[in-house]
C-alpha cells in the first residue's frame, strides 16, 4: 500500500479521498467485486510466485496500490466520469463538462515504479469480467498507445525481451491464475501488422504515427517534430485500414504510456481517442506517467493514485541517487566542450571506474551517461572519453535537440540502443548525448551521469529528468533490501538548491556529498575457486503439499454428515463463527458471523457459497461449490428435504445452521485441496559451486568452511550462527540459503491456506548428516507450518537418497542464553 504519511501530504484532491477508502476497502475483502475481480486481487497480492528461472517474484506496492485505486474507483464506485466519481468522493476540483465525456483514470507513478506491469493487469482484469461475469462495463478489446517509437520498440519487445510481442509479458509474469490460463485468448497486433485476429480479445499496440492524417500538415503535430513527414512506403498499414479495424471493435479500453503527451483537445493523440470514444465506446482511458501535467505544469485533475519518486527510492524500488559535487571548478575558455568541462568529465570517469571494475564480476556491466550542450559538444566529448583505455571504441553518441528529441539521423540507433544496451555482449560503456534524452530509455545499467552546462546557463536541466536516465535498477526485484544500488551524479554545488528545490515536490531527500568522497563499493560474493571441497548439493524434489481446486470436481454430498439438524429443534441465536488451521484443525480465532437474512433461496445459497469460499480460499469457484451446496441443504442438511418455503428460511437464516453449514464445507474443500502427497527427486542437484557472481550491501563474514569467498548476513544472530558452524570441528561445509545463491526452498501451506515457499537460512553438512537449519528471531504464525514441511521434507529425502537428512530450529532466546559453541549441543 502506498506511504499514507506521504498520501497526506499529496495535493491531489482525488488521492487524498481515495487512499484511505481503498485500505478500509482492502481489509474488508474488497467488497462490492465481482468473484472474478476478487480472485484477480488475492491471486496477484495475496499468494505467492514463483518465476520460471526459479526465482520468487511479488508485484510492487505501487502497482498493488494502482489497480485497487483503479478497481475500486471503476467497479465499486462506478465513476463513469470525473464529474461523477468527484461527486462520489466530496473531492473538488475543477471540472470541464465539455471534455468530461467518458471514464478517465491516471496514474501518476515514479520512473520505475512498474507502469507496464499496471497495464497487464488491467488488461487482465477487464477481459476476464467481461469474459466470465459477462458485464457490459467490460472488455475484450484494448489499444495501447506509446508517444514515440523508442516507447514503442519497448513496449512491444521481441522474441528475447517478450513485453506484449506475442503477449510475452503475460506468460512470463504471474498475471493469470493457473485454472483460467487457458481461458485467456489475446491477439496483441503490432503497428506493422495488417490482420484479422481470431482470438477473444484483442490489443493494438501502436504509436502516434498511426493516427496522423499525413494530408494534414499540423504545425503542432509532436510526429511531425519527432519523425518527420511519412513516406507513403514507411507504413505497412494505412491510417484509413487501422480506423476500419478500430472501428470495427466494441467498448474500448485505451491505455496511454507516457501520457503527459495527451494534455490538449486540439492534438492529434487526444482527436484520435476522441473518435474511438465516437465510433466504438471506451469502458476506459488510463493515462501512465512519472509527470501528468499539461503544457502550463499543471498536473492532471483526474490522477486517482500517486506513488512518488521518493517513496520509490525508499521502497528501494528504484536507484539511491546520490549528488557529488565539485568545489571550484576553474571556467576554461575554450571552443572545445571536452576541454571545457574536463574536471567534470575526469570525474565521472573515476566515479565510474571502480562500479564498472567491481559489478562487471556479475555479468552486468555499469554504463556513464554523459548530457551535453549541443551535438557539437556532444562530438567533442565523445571524442575525448575514447581516449581512455577502458571506454576507447566503447562510447555511444545519441544525438537530440534541446527538447530531448532523437534527431531523425540517429533514430534507428537510438532505437536499436534502447533494446540492447544492458545486454552483456553489447559494446558500449559510455552514452553521450544532448541535454537528457525522453521517454522510452528504460536502460538498467546505468551508474553516473554527467549534466555538462555552464554555470551561468539560462536552460536548466530538470533534475528529475536528469535523474531518470538512470534511476532503473541494475539488479531488479532479486536483492532489495540486500543490495544499495546506488546512482551517481555529477554537478557543481551552484546547482544544489535547483537539485533540492526540484526534488522535494518528490519527495525525494537527495545525500550530497563532496566528489573526493569514496564511493562504498559493493561485496561481490561468488565462488572460490580454491574453497571447493566446501561445496554442498541439496537434493532437488517435486510434490509435497500442494493445492489443487481440480479436486473439487469430487466434491460430493456423501462426504458431508447429514443430517445435521433437526428440524423442530432450533432456537435463534447469535454464535462465532470459528477458523479453524488447514493442516492441525485447531481454533484459531473466532468472530462473529455477519449475514444478512435472505428472504429468497437464491440469495441465501449465494451467500453461503461466497462465505465458504472466502474462508476454503478458493475464490473463483463458485459455480463449481453452488450447486452441491444447493443440493445438500435441500435434501441432506435437515432431517427432511426443504421446499425452501418461508419457514425454511427462518430454519435456514439461523446462526447457528450458517455457521456449521460453512465448517463442514470449509474442512471437507480444505482436505480435498489441501494434498499432502509423497515427493519426488527431480533434475539435478543444486550445488553452491554454481551460484553466480552477486552485490551485498549489508554484512559479510569470510568463512573458511564456505564455497564461497564471502558469507552474506543479513542480522545478528546469522552473524554469530555463522561463526559458529565456522569453528565447529564437526562442520564439514556449510552454505547461506538465500534466493541468490542456493535459492532452496521447500513448499507449504500456510494459516490462510495459501500455498508458499518456506526458505531455510542455512545447510550444513556433518560426517553423519546433512541438515536443513532455520534460525528464528521471531516466531511468527507458520512457524510450526514451516517445521513440521521442513522435518517431512528430511524424512522423505533420506529415504529417497540414502543419505541421512534433518532439520534444527535455532532460536536466538535460547541461543544467545546458552552462549553455545557446537551445532550438537543445540538439541
Amino acid at each position: 500500500m502506498e506511504n499514507l504519511k506521504t498520501a497526506q501530504k499529496s495535493v491531489l484532491p482525488l488521492v487524498r479521498a481515495l487512499r484511505p477508502l481503498v485500505k478500509a476497502w482492502r481489509d474488508d475483502g474488497y467488497k462490492g467485486t465481482s468473484e472474478t475481480t476478487r480472485r484477480l486481487l488475492n491471486w496477484w497480492f495475496s499468494e505467492e510466485h514463483q518465476l520460471s528461472n526459479g526465482s520468487t517474484f511479488t508485484f510492487y506496492p505501487a502497482q498493488r496500490a494502482a489497480m485497487e485505486h483503479l478497481v475500486l474507483c471503476y467497479e465499486v464506485l462506478q465513476g463513469r466520469s470525473l464529474y461523477q466519481l468527484a461527486q462520489k468522493l466530496e473531492a473538488h476540483i475543477p471540472i470541464d463538462p465539455s471534455a468530461d465525456k467518458w471514464a478517465k483514470y491516471a496514474f501518476k507513478m515514479a520512473t520505475g515504479s512498474g507502469k507496464t506491469m499496471v497495464m497487464a493487469m488491467a488488461v487482465v482484469w477487464s477481459y476476464f469480467n467481461a469474459l466470465r461475469e459477462k458485464r457490459d462495463g467490460f472488455t475484450k478489446n484494448f489499444v495501447l498507445i506509446a508517444p514515440n517509437l523508442i516507447v514503442l520498440d519497448r513496449l512491444m519487445g521481441d522474441s528475447h525481451s517478450p513485453e506484449f510481442f506475442e503477449g510475452g509479458i503475460f506468460k512470463k509474469y504471474p498475471f493469470l491464475p493457473p485454472e483460467w490460463s487457458g481461458d485467456f485468448q489475446l491477439d496483441v497486433i503490432g503497428p506493422e501488422e495488417e490482420r484479422a485476429t481470431t482470438k477473444t480479445g484483442t490489443l493494438y499496440l501502436l504509436n502516434w504515427q498511426k493516427f496522423v492524417e499525413r494530408e494534414n500538415r499540423e504545425t503542432d503535430n509532436p510526429v511531425e517534430n519527432l519523425l518527420g513527414p511519412k513516406p507513403p512506403s514507411d507504413i505497412a498499414v494505412t491510417l484509413a485500414k487501422l480506423k476500419d479495424r478500430l472501428s470495427q471493435l466494441e467498448n474500448v479500453m485505451v491505455l496511454n504510456d507516457e501520457a503527459h503527451h495527451v494534455w490538449d483537445e486540439d492534438l492529434v493523440w487526444y482527436k484520435a481517442i476522441a473518435q474511438l470514444y465516437e465510433n466504438t465506446g471506451l469502458m476506459c482511458q488510463l493515462d501512465f506517467s512519472a509527470t501528468p501535467k499539461d503544457q502550463g505544469g499543471n498536473l492532471f485533475t483526474h490522477i486517482i493514485t500517486e506513488y512518488t519518486l521518493g517513496e520509490a527510492i525508499h521502497d528501494g524500488v528504484v536507484k539511491r541517487p546520490k549528488i557529488a559535487e565539485i568545489e571550484n571548478i576553474p571556467e576554461i575558455e575554450s571552443d572545445n566542450a571536452a576541454e571545457r568541462y574536463r574536471v567534470q568529465i575526469d570525474a565521472a570517469v573515476d566515479k565510474w571506474r571502480p562500479f564498472y571494475k567491481e559489478l562487471k564480476k556479475t555479468g552486468k556491466k555499469p554504463i556513464l551517461f554523459v548530457m551535453a550542450e549541443n551535438t557539437t559538444a556532444a562530438d567533442q566529448v565523445a571524442d575525448y572519453l575514447d581516449s581512455f583505455k577502458e571506454l576507447s571504441d566503447k562510447v555511444l553518441t545519441i544525438h537530440t535537440d534541446k527538447k530531448g528529441e532523437v534527431s531523425k539521423k540517429d533514430l534507428d540507433n537510438a532505437r536499436k540502443w534502447a533494446r540492447e544496451v544492458d545486454e552483456p555482449d553489447n559494446p558500449y560503456l559510455a552514452v553521450v548525448s544532448v541535454l537528457m534524452l525522453r521517454e522510452g530509455w528504460d536502460v538498467k545499467n546505468v551508474k553516473v551521469i554527467a549534466p555538462l552546462r555552464p554555470l551561468s546557463a539560462d536552460s536548466k536541466i530538470l533534475p528529475e529528468q536528469t535523474l531518470g536516465r538512470g534511476l532503473r535498477r541494475m539488479f531488479p526485484g532479486q536483492l532489495l533490501g540486500n543490495y544499495t544500488d546506488e546512482l551517481i551524479v555529477i554537478e557543481h554545488p551552484a546547482f544544489h538548491d535547483l537539485i533540492q528545490d526540484a526534488l522535494t515536490e518528490q519527495g525525494v531527500e537527495i545525500e550530497f556529498v563532496p566528489i573526493q568522497k569514496p564511493e562504498t563499493l559493493p561485496k561481490i560474493i561468488s565462488v572460490d575457486e580454491d574453497k571447493k571441497e566446501y561445496d554442498i548439493a541439496v537434493p532437488v524434489t517435486q510434490g509435497g503439499v500442494t493445492r489443487s481446486v481440480k479436486k473439487l470436481q469430487e466434491l460430493k454430498i456423501s462426504d458431508f454428515p447429514s443430517p445435521l439438524f433437526h428440524y423442530k429443534d432450533l432456537n435463534p441465536t447469535e454464535i462465532k463463527m470459528r477458523k479453524r488451521d488447514l493442516l492441525t484443525k485447531q481454533v484459531e480465532e473466532e468472530e462473529i458471523l455477519t449475514m444478512p437474512f435472505a428472504d429468497r433461496p437464491d440469495i441465501y445459497i449465494s451467500a453461503i457459497t461466497k462465505k465458504i469460499q472466502k474462508y476454503s480460499r478458493v475464490p473463483g469457484q463458485f459455480e463449481n461449490i453452488a450447486g452441491i451446496t444447493k443440493d445438500y441443504i435441500k435434501n441432506k442438511l435437515f432431517d427432511k428435504s426443504l421446499d425452501f418455503n418461508e419457514d425454511d428460511l427462518k430454519r435456514l437464516n439461523n446462526a447457528k445452521v450458517r455457521v456449521r453449514l460453512i465448517e463442514v464445507f470449509v474442512d471437507r474443500i480444505n482436505d480435498l485441496t489441501a494434498v499432502s502427497e509423497d515427493i519426488g527427486l527431480v533434475g539435478e542437484e543444486l550445488r553452491a559451486i554454481n551460484i553466480k557472481p552477486f552485490p551485498w550491501s549489508r554484512d559479510i563474514f569470510e568463512a573458511k568452511k564456505i564455497v564461497l569467498n564471502f558469507t552474506p548476513i543479513e542480522n545478528k544472530l546469522e552473524d554469530q550462527f555463522t561463526r559458529l558452524l565456522d569453528n565447529d570441528d564437526d562442520v564439514l561445509a556449510f552454505m547461506k540459503n538465500h534466493q541468490q545463491t542456493l535459492n532452496f526452498r521447500i513448499p507449504y501451506i500456510d494459516t490462510n491456506g495459501f500455498v508458499r515457499n518456506y526458505i531455510p537460512d542455512f545447510i550444513a553438512k556433518t560426517k553423519d548428516t546433512c541438515l536443513v537449519i532455520e534460525t528464528k528471531g521471531r516466531e511468527d504464525v507458520d512457524v510450526k507450518l514451516k517445521d513440521k514441511r521442513a522435518e517431512e521434507w528430511c524424512k522423505q529425502v533420506s529415504k529417497l537418497t540414502g543419505k541421512e537428512w534433518s532439520y534444527k530450529r535455532i532460536d536466538q532466546a535460547r541461543f544467545e542464553k546458552g552462549r553455545f559453541t557446537r551445532l550438537a549441543d543445540l538439541t
